[in-house]
């Protein structure tokens, strides 16, 4: 039996000392318009594809021409032929997306990897979409909406976003009614095409090969870019609603016996000034499960399995706040705790030893996160997708850690106070 890439490569990083700390990304042009990476490592004989394109689900042109639904259906052919023949070379093979970006994602061992690149040539010339697929997407799509609408983490998501963005923001489509997918195999695959050919693309490659060989194996395996990319491929932002219209607000569910609590404002964007005091603030407050938070929600007054912080921005404005739940009879108690967090965080800060414990966290993440050349490359996509330098998370991760106490006060004084948070309930319908 022929053993998956990733278990394969996660049995040689456990049996061999890892290098990966050292690993480096090589970029560079593969031709106009594509940009190529490698993350060179013969460790094991393995080998990682990532082809990014640059439009998304905030893009208006790729939801005008319903691109992502094009990219992420070329491998579905009638005959179930495109996966059964990634199946038989034993790779891993899928098609993704998300705001910014739609990929084609593959692993398999070395000595397929020519197989591989012939399949991901087909599949970026399939014109015969399975139209079953399409119907059942379609079919899927609406039953998953009304699914949503009754999930109360969901609704709270839902309505903390609609009391930041206005309607026809981006920013909002996540917890909207998505528009219809299509069904015109003809038009998708036209669409495809028109993917496949942006500017601003990449490949990227990390594993058991050498430029040479990327440079060779990848000859042709894009069509060429087009000079310019389309006007409205790049999202447009509204301004935010203003603070004093961002009520707090309870949605009624029924058939709940839980409420649900969302706290929360405006994000930081990654590259603020005070985006490391953030992230050192973010998870002394709700980051672990020693956190403030999950301390006073769960450990002192078992209020709730679960309380924690999160944030959806990065480089843009997105909704950050905290979150829990608790039985109905124990609403106002918790909501109580909740807010008496938040205002003893503002008003006094956090402890030199908080402090300590993040730093160190900080510093010591950064190692989970380059244990394979897959990862080392995925993070400097995600750097290139968001405009961002590269090394720019390994750098803030030692800024984060270096802040000094006094300055992580300063910005918790000025971020972190109550009359900026909106209160989002979700609770039983009367």
């Amino acid at each position: 039996m022929r053993l998956a890439p990733s278990i394969l490569l996660a049995a040689s990083l456990a049996a061999s000392p890892s290098r990966a700390a050292g690993l480096a990304v090589e970029s560079f042009e593969l031709s106009p318009g594509t940009t190529a990476a490698l993350v060179e490592d013969h460790r094991a004989p393995i080998v990682s594809l990532v082809v990014e394109l640059p439009v998304g689900s905030w893009s208006p042109w790729g939801r005008k021409t319903h691109a992502l639904e094009a990219f992420e259906m070329q491998r579905f052919d009638p005959g179930g032929s495109l996966r059964a023949e990634a199946d038989r070379l034993g790779a891993e093979l899928s098609t993704d997306s998300d705001e910014r970006a739609v990929r084609l994602t593959a692993s398999c061992l070395k000595d397929d990897l020519p197989g591989l690149l012939a399949l991901v040539r087909k599949i970026f010339a399939n014109r015969d979409l399975d139209s079953r697929e399409l119907k059942r997407r379609k079919t899927t799509q609406g039953i998953e909406w009304k699914a949503s609408e009754k999930e109360p983490f969901f609704v709270a998501r839902q309505a903390a976003a609609r009391l930041l963005f206005a309607a026809g923001d981006p920013r909002r489509l996540v917890v909207e009614k998505p528009e219809p997918v299509s069904t015109d195999p003809e038009h998708l695959a036209a669409t495809r095409d028109a993917v496949l050919r942006l500017p601003g693309r990449a490949v990227g490659f990390a594993g058991d090969l050498t430029r040479a060989e990327v440079e060779r194996l990848a000859a042709g395996l894009l069509p060429d870019a087009d000079a310019k990319a389309p006007a409205d491929l790049a999202p447009v932002f509204l301004p935010l609603a203003p603070e004093e219209q961002r009520k707090d607000v309870v949605v009624p569910l029924p058939r709940l016996t839980q409420v649900y609590f969302g706290y929360g404002r405006d994000s930081i964007p990654t590259t603020d000034p005070d985006y490391p005091a953030f992230v050192v603030a973010d998870h002394v407050l709700g980051g672990h499960f020693y956190s403030r938070l999950y301390v006073a929600l769960r450990h002192e007054g078992g209020e709730t399995y679960g309380a924690g912080s999160r944030s959806e921005g990065d480089v843009v404005i997105g909704p950050y706040g905290m979150g829990t739940f608790t039985r109905t009879a124990n609403t106002a108690v918790t909501e109580a705790k909740l807010r008496e967090v938040l205002r003893v965080f503002h008003e006094k800060g956090i402890t030199e030893e908080e402090r300590a414990d993040a730093a160190g966290y900080l510093r010591g993440q950064r190692a989970f996160g380059r244990q394979s050349p897959a990862q080392v490359l995925s993070r400097f996509l995600t750097e290139r997708r968001l405009g961002l330098p590269e090394g720019f998370f390994d750098r803030l991760a030692e800024r984060a850690a270096s802040l000094p106490l006094d300055d992580i006060d300063a910005f918790i004084a000025r971020f972190y106070a109550p009359e900026r948070f909106s209160m989002v309930k979700v609770a039983p319908e009367k």
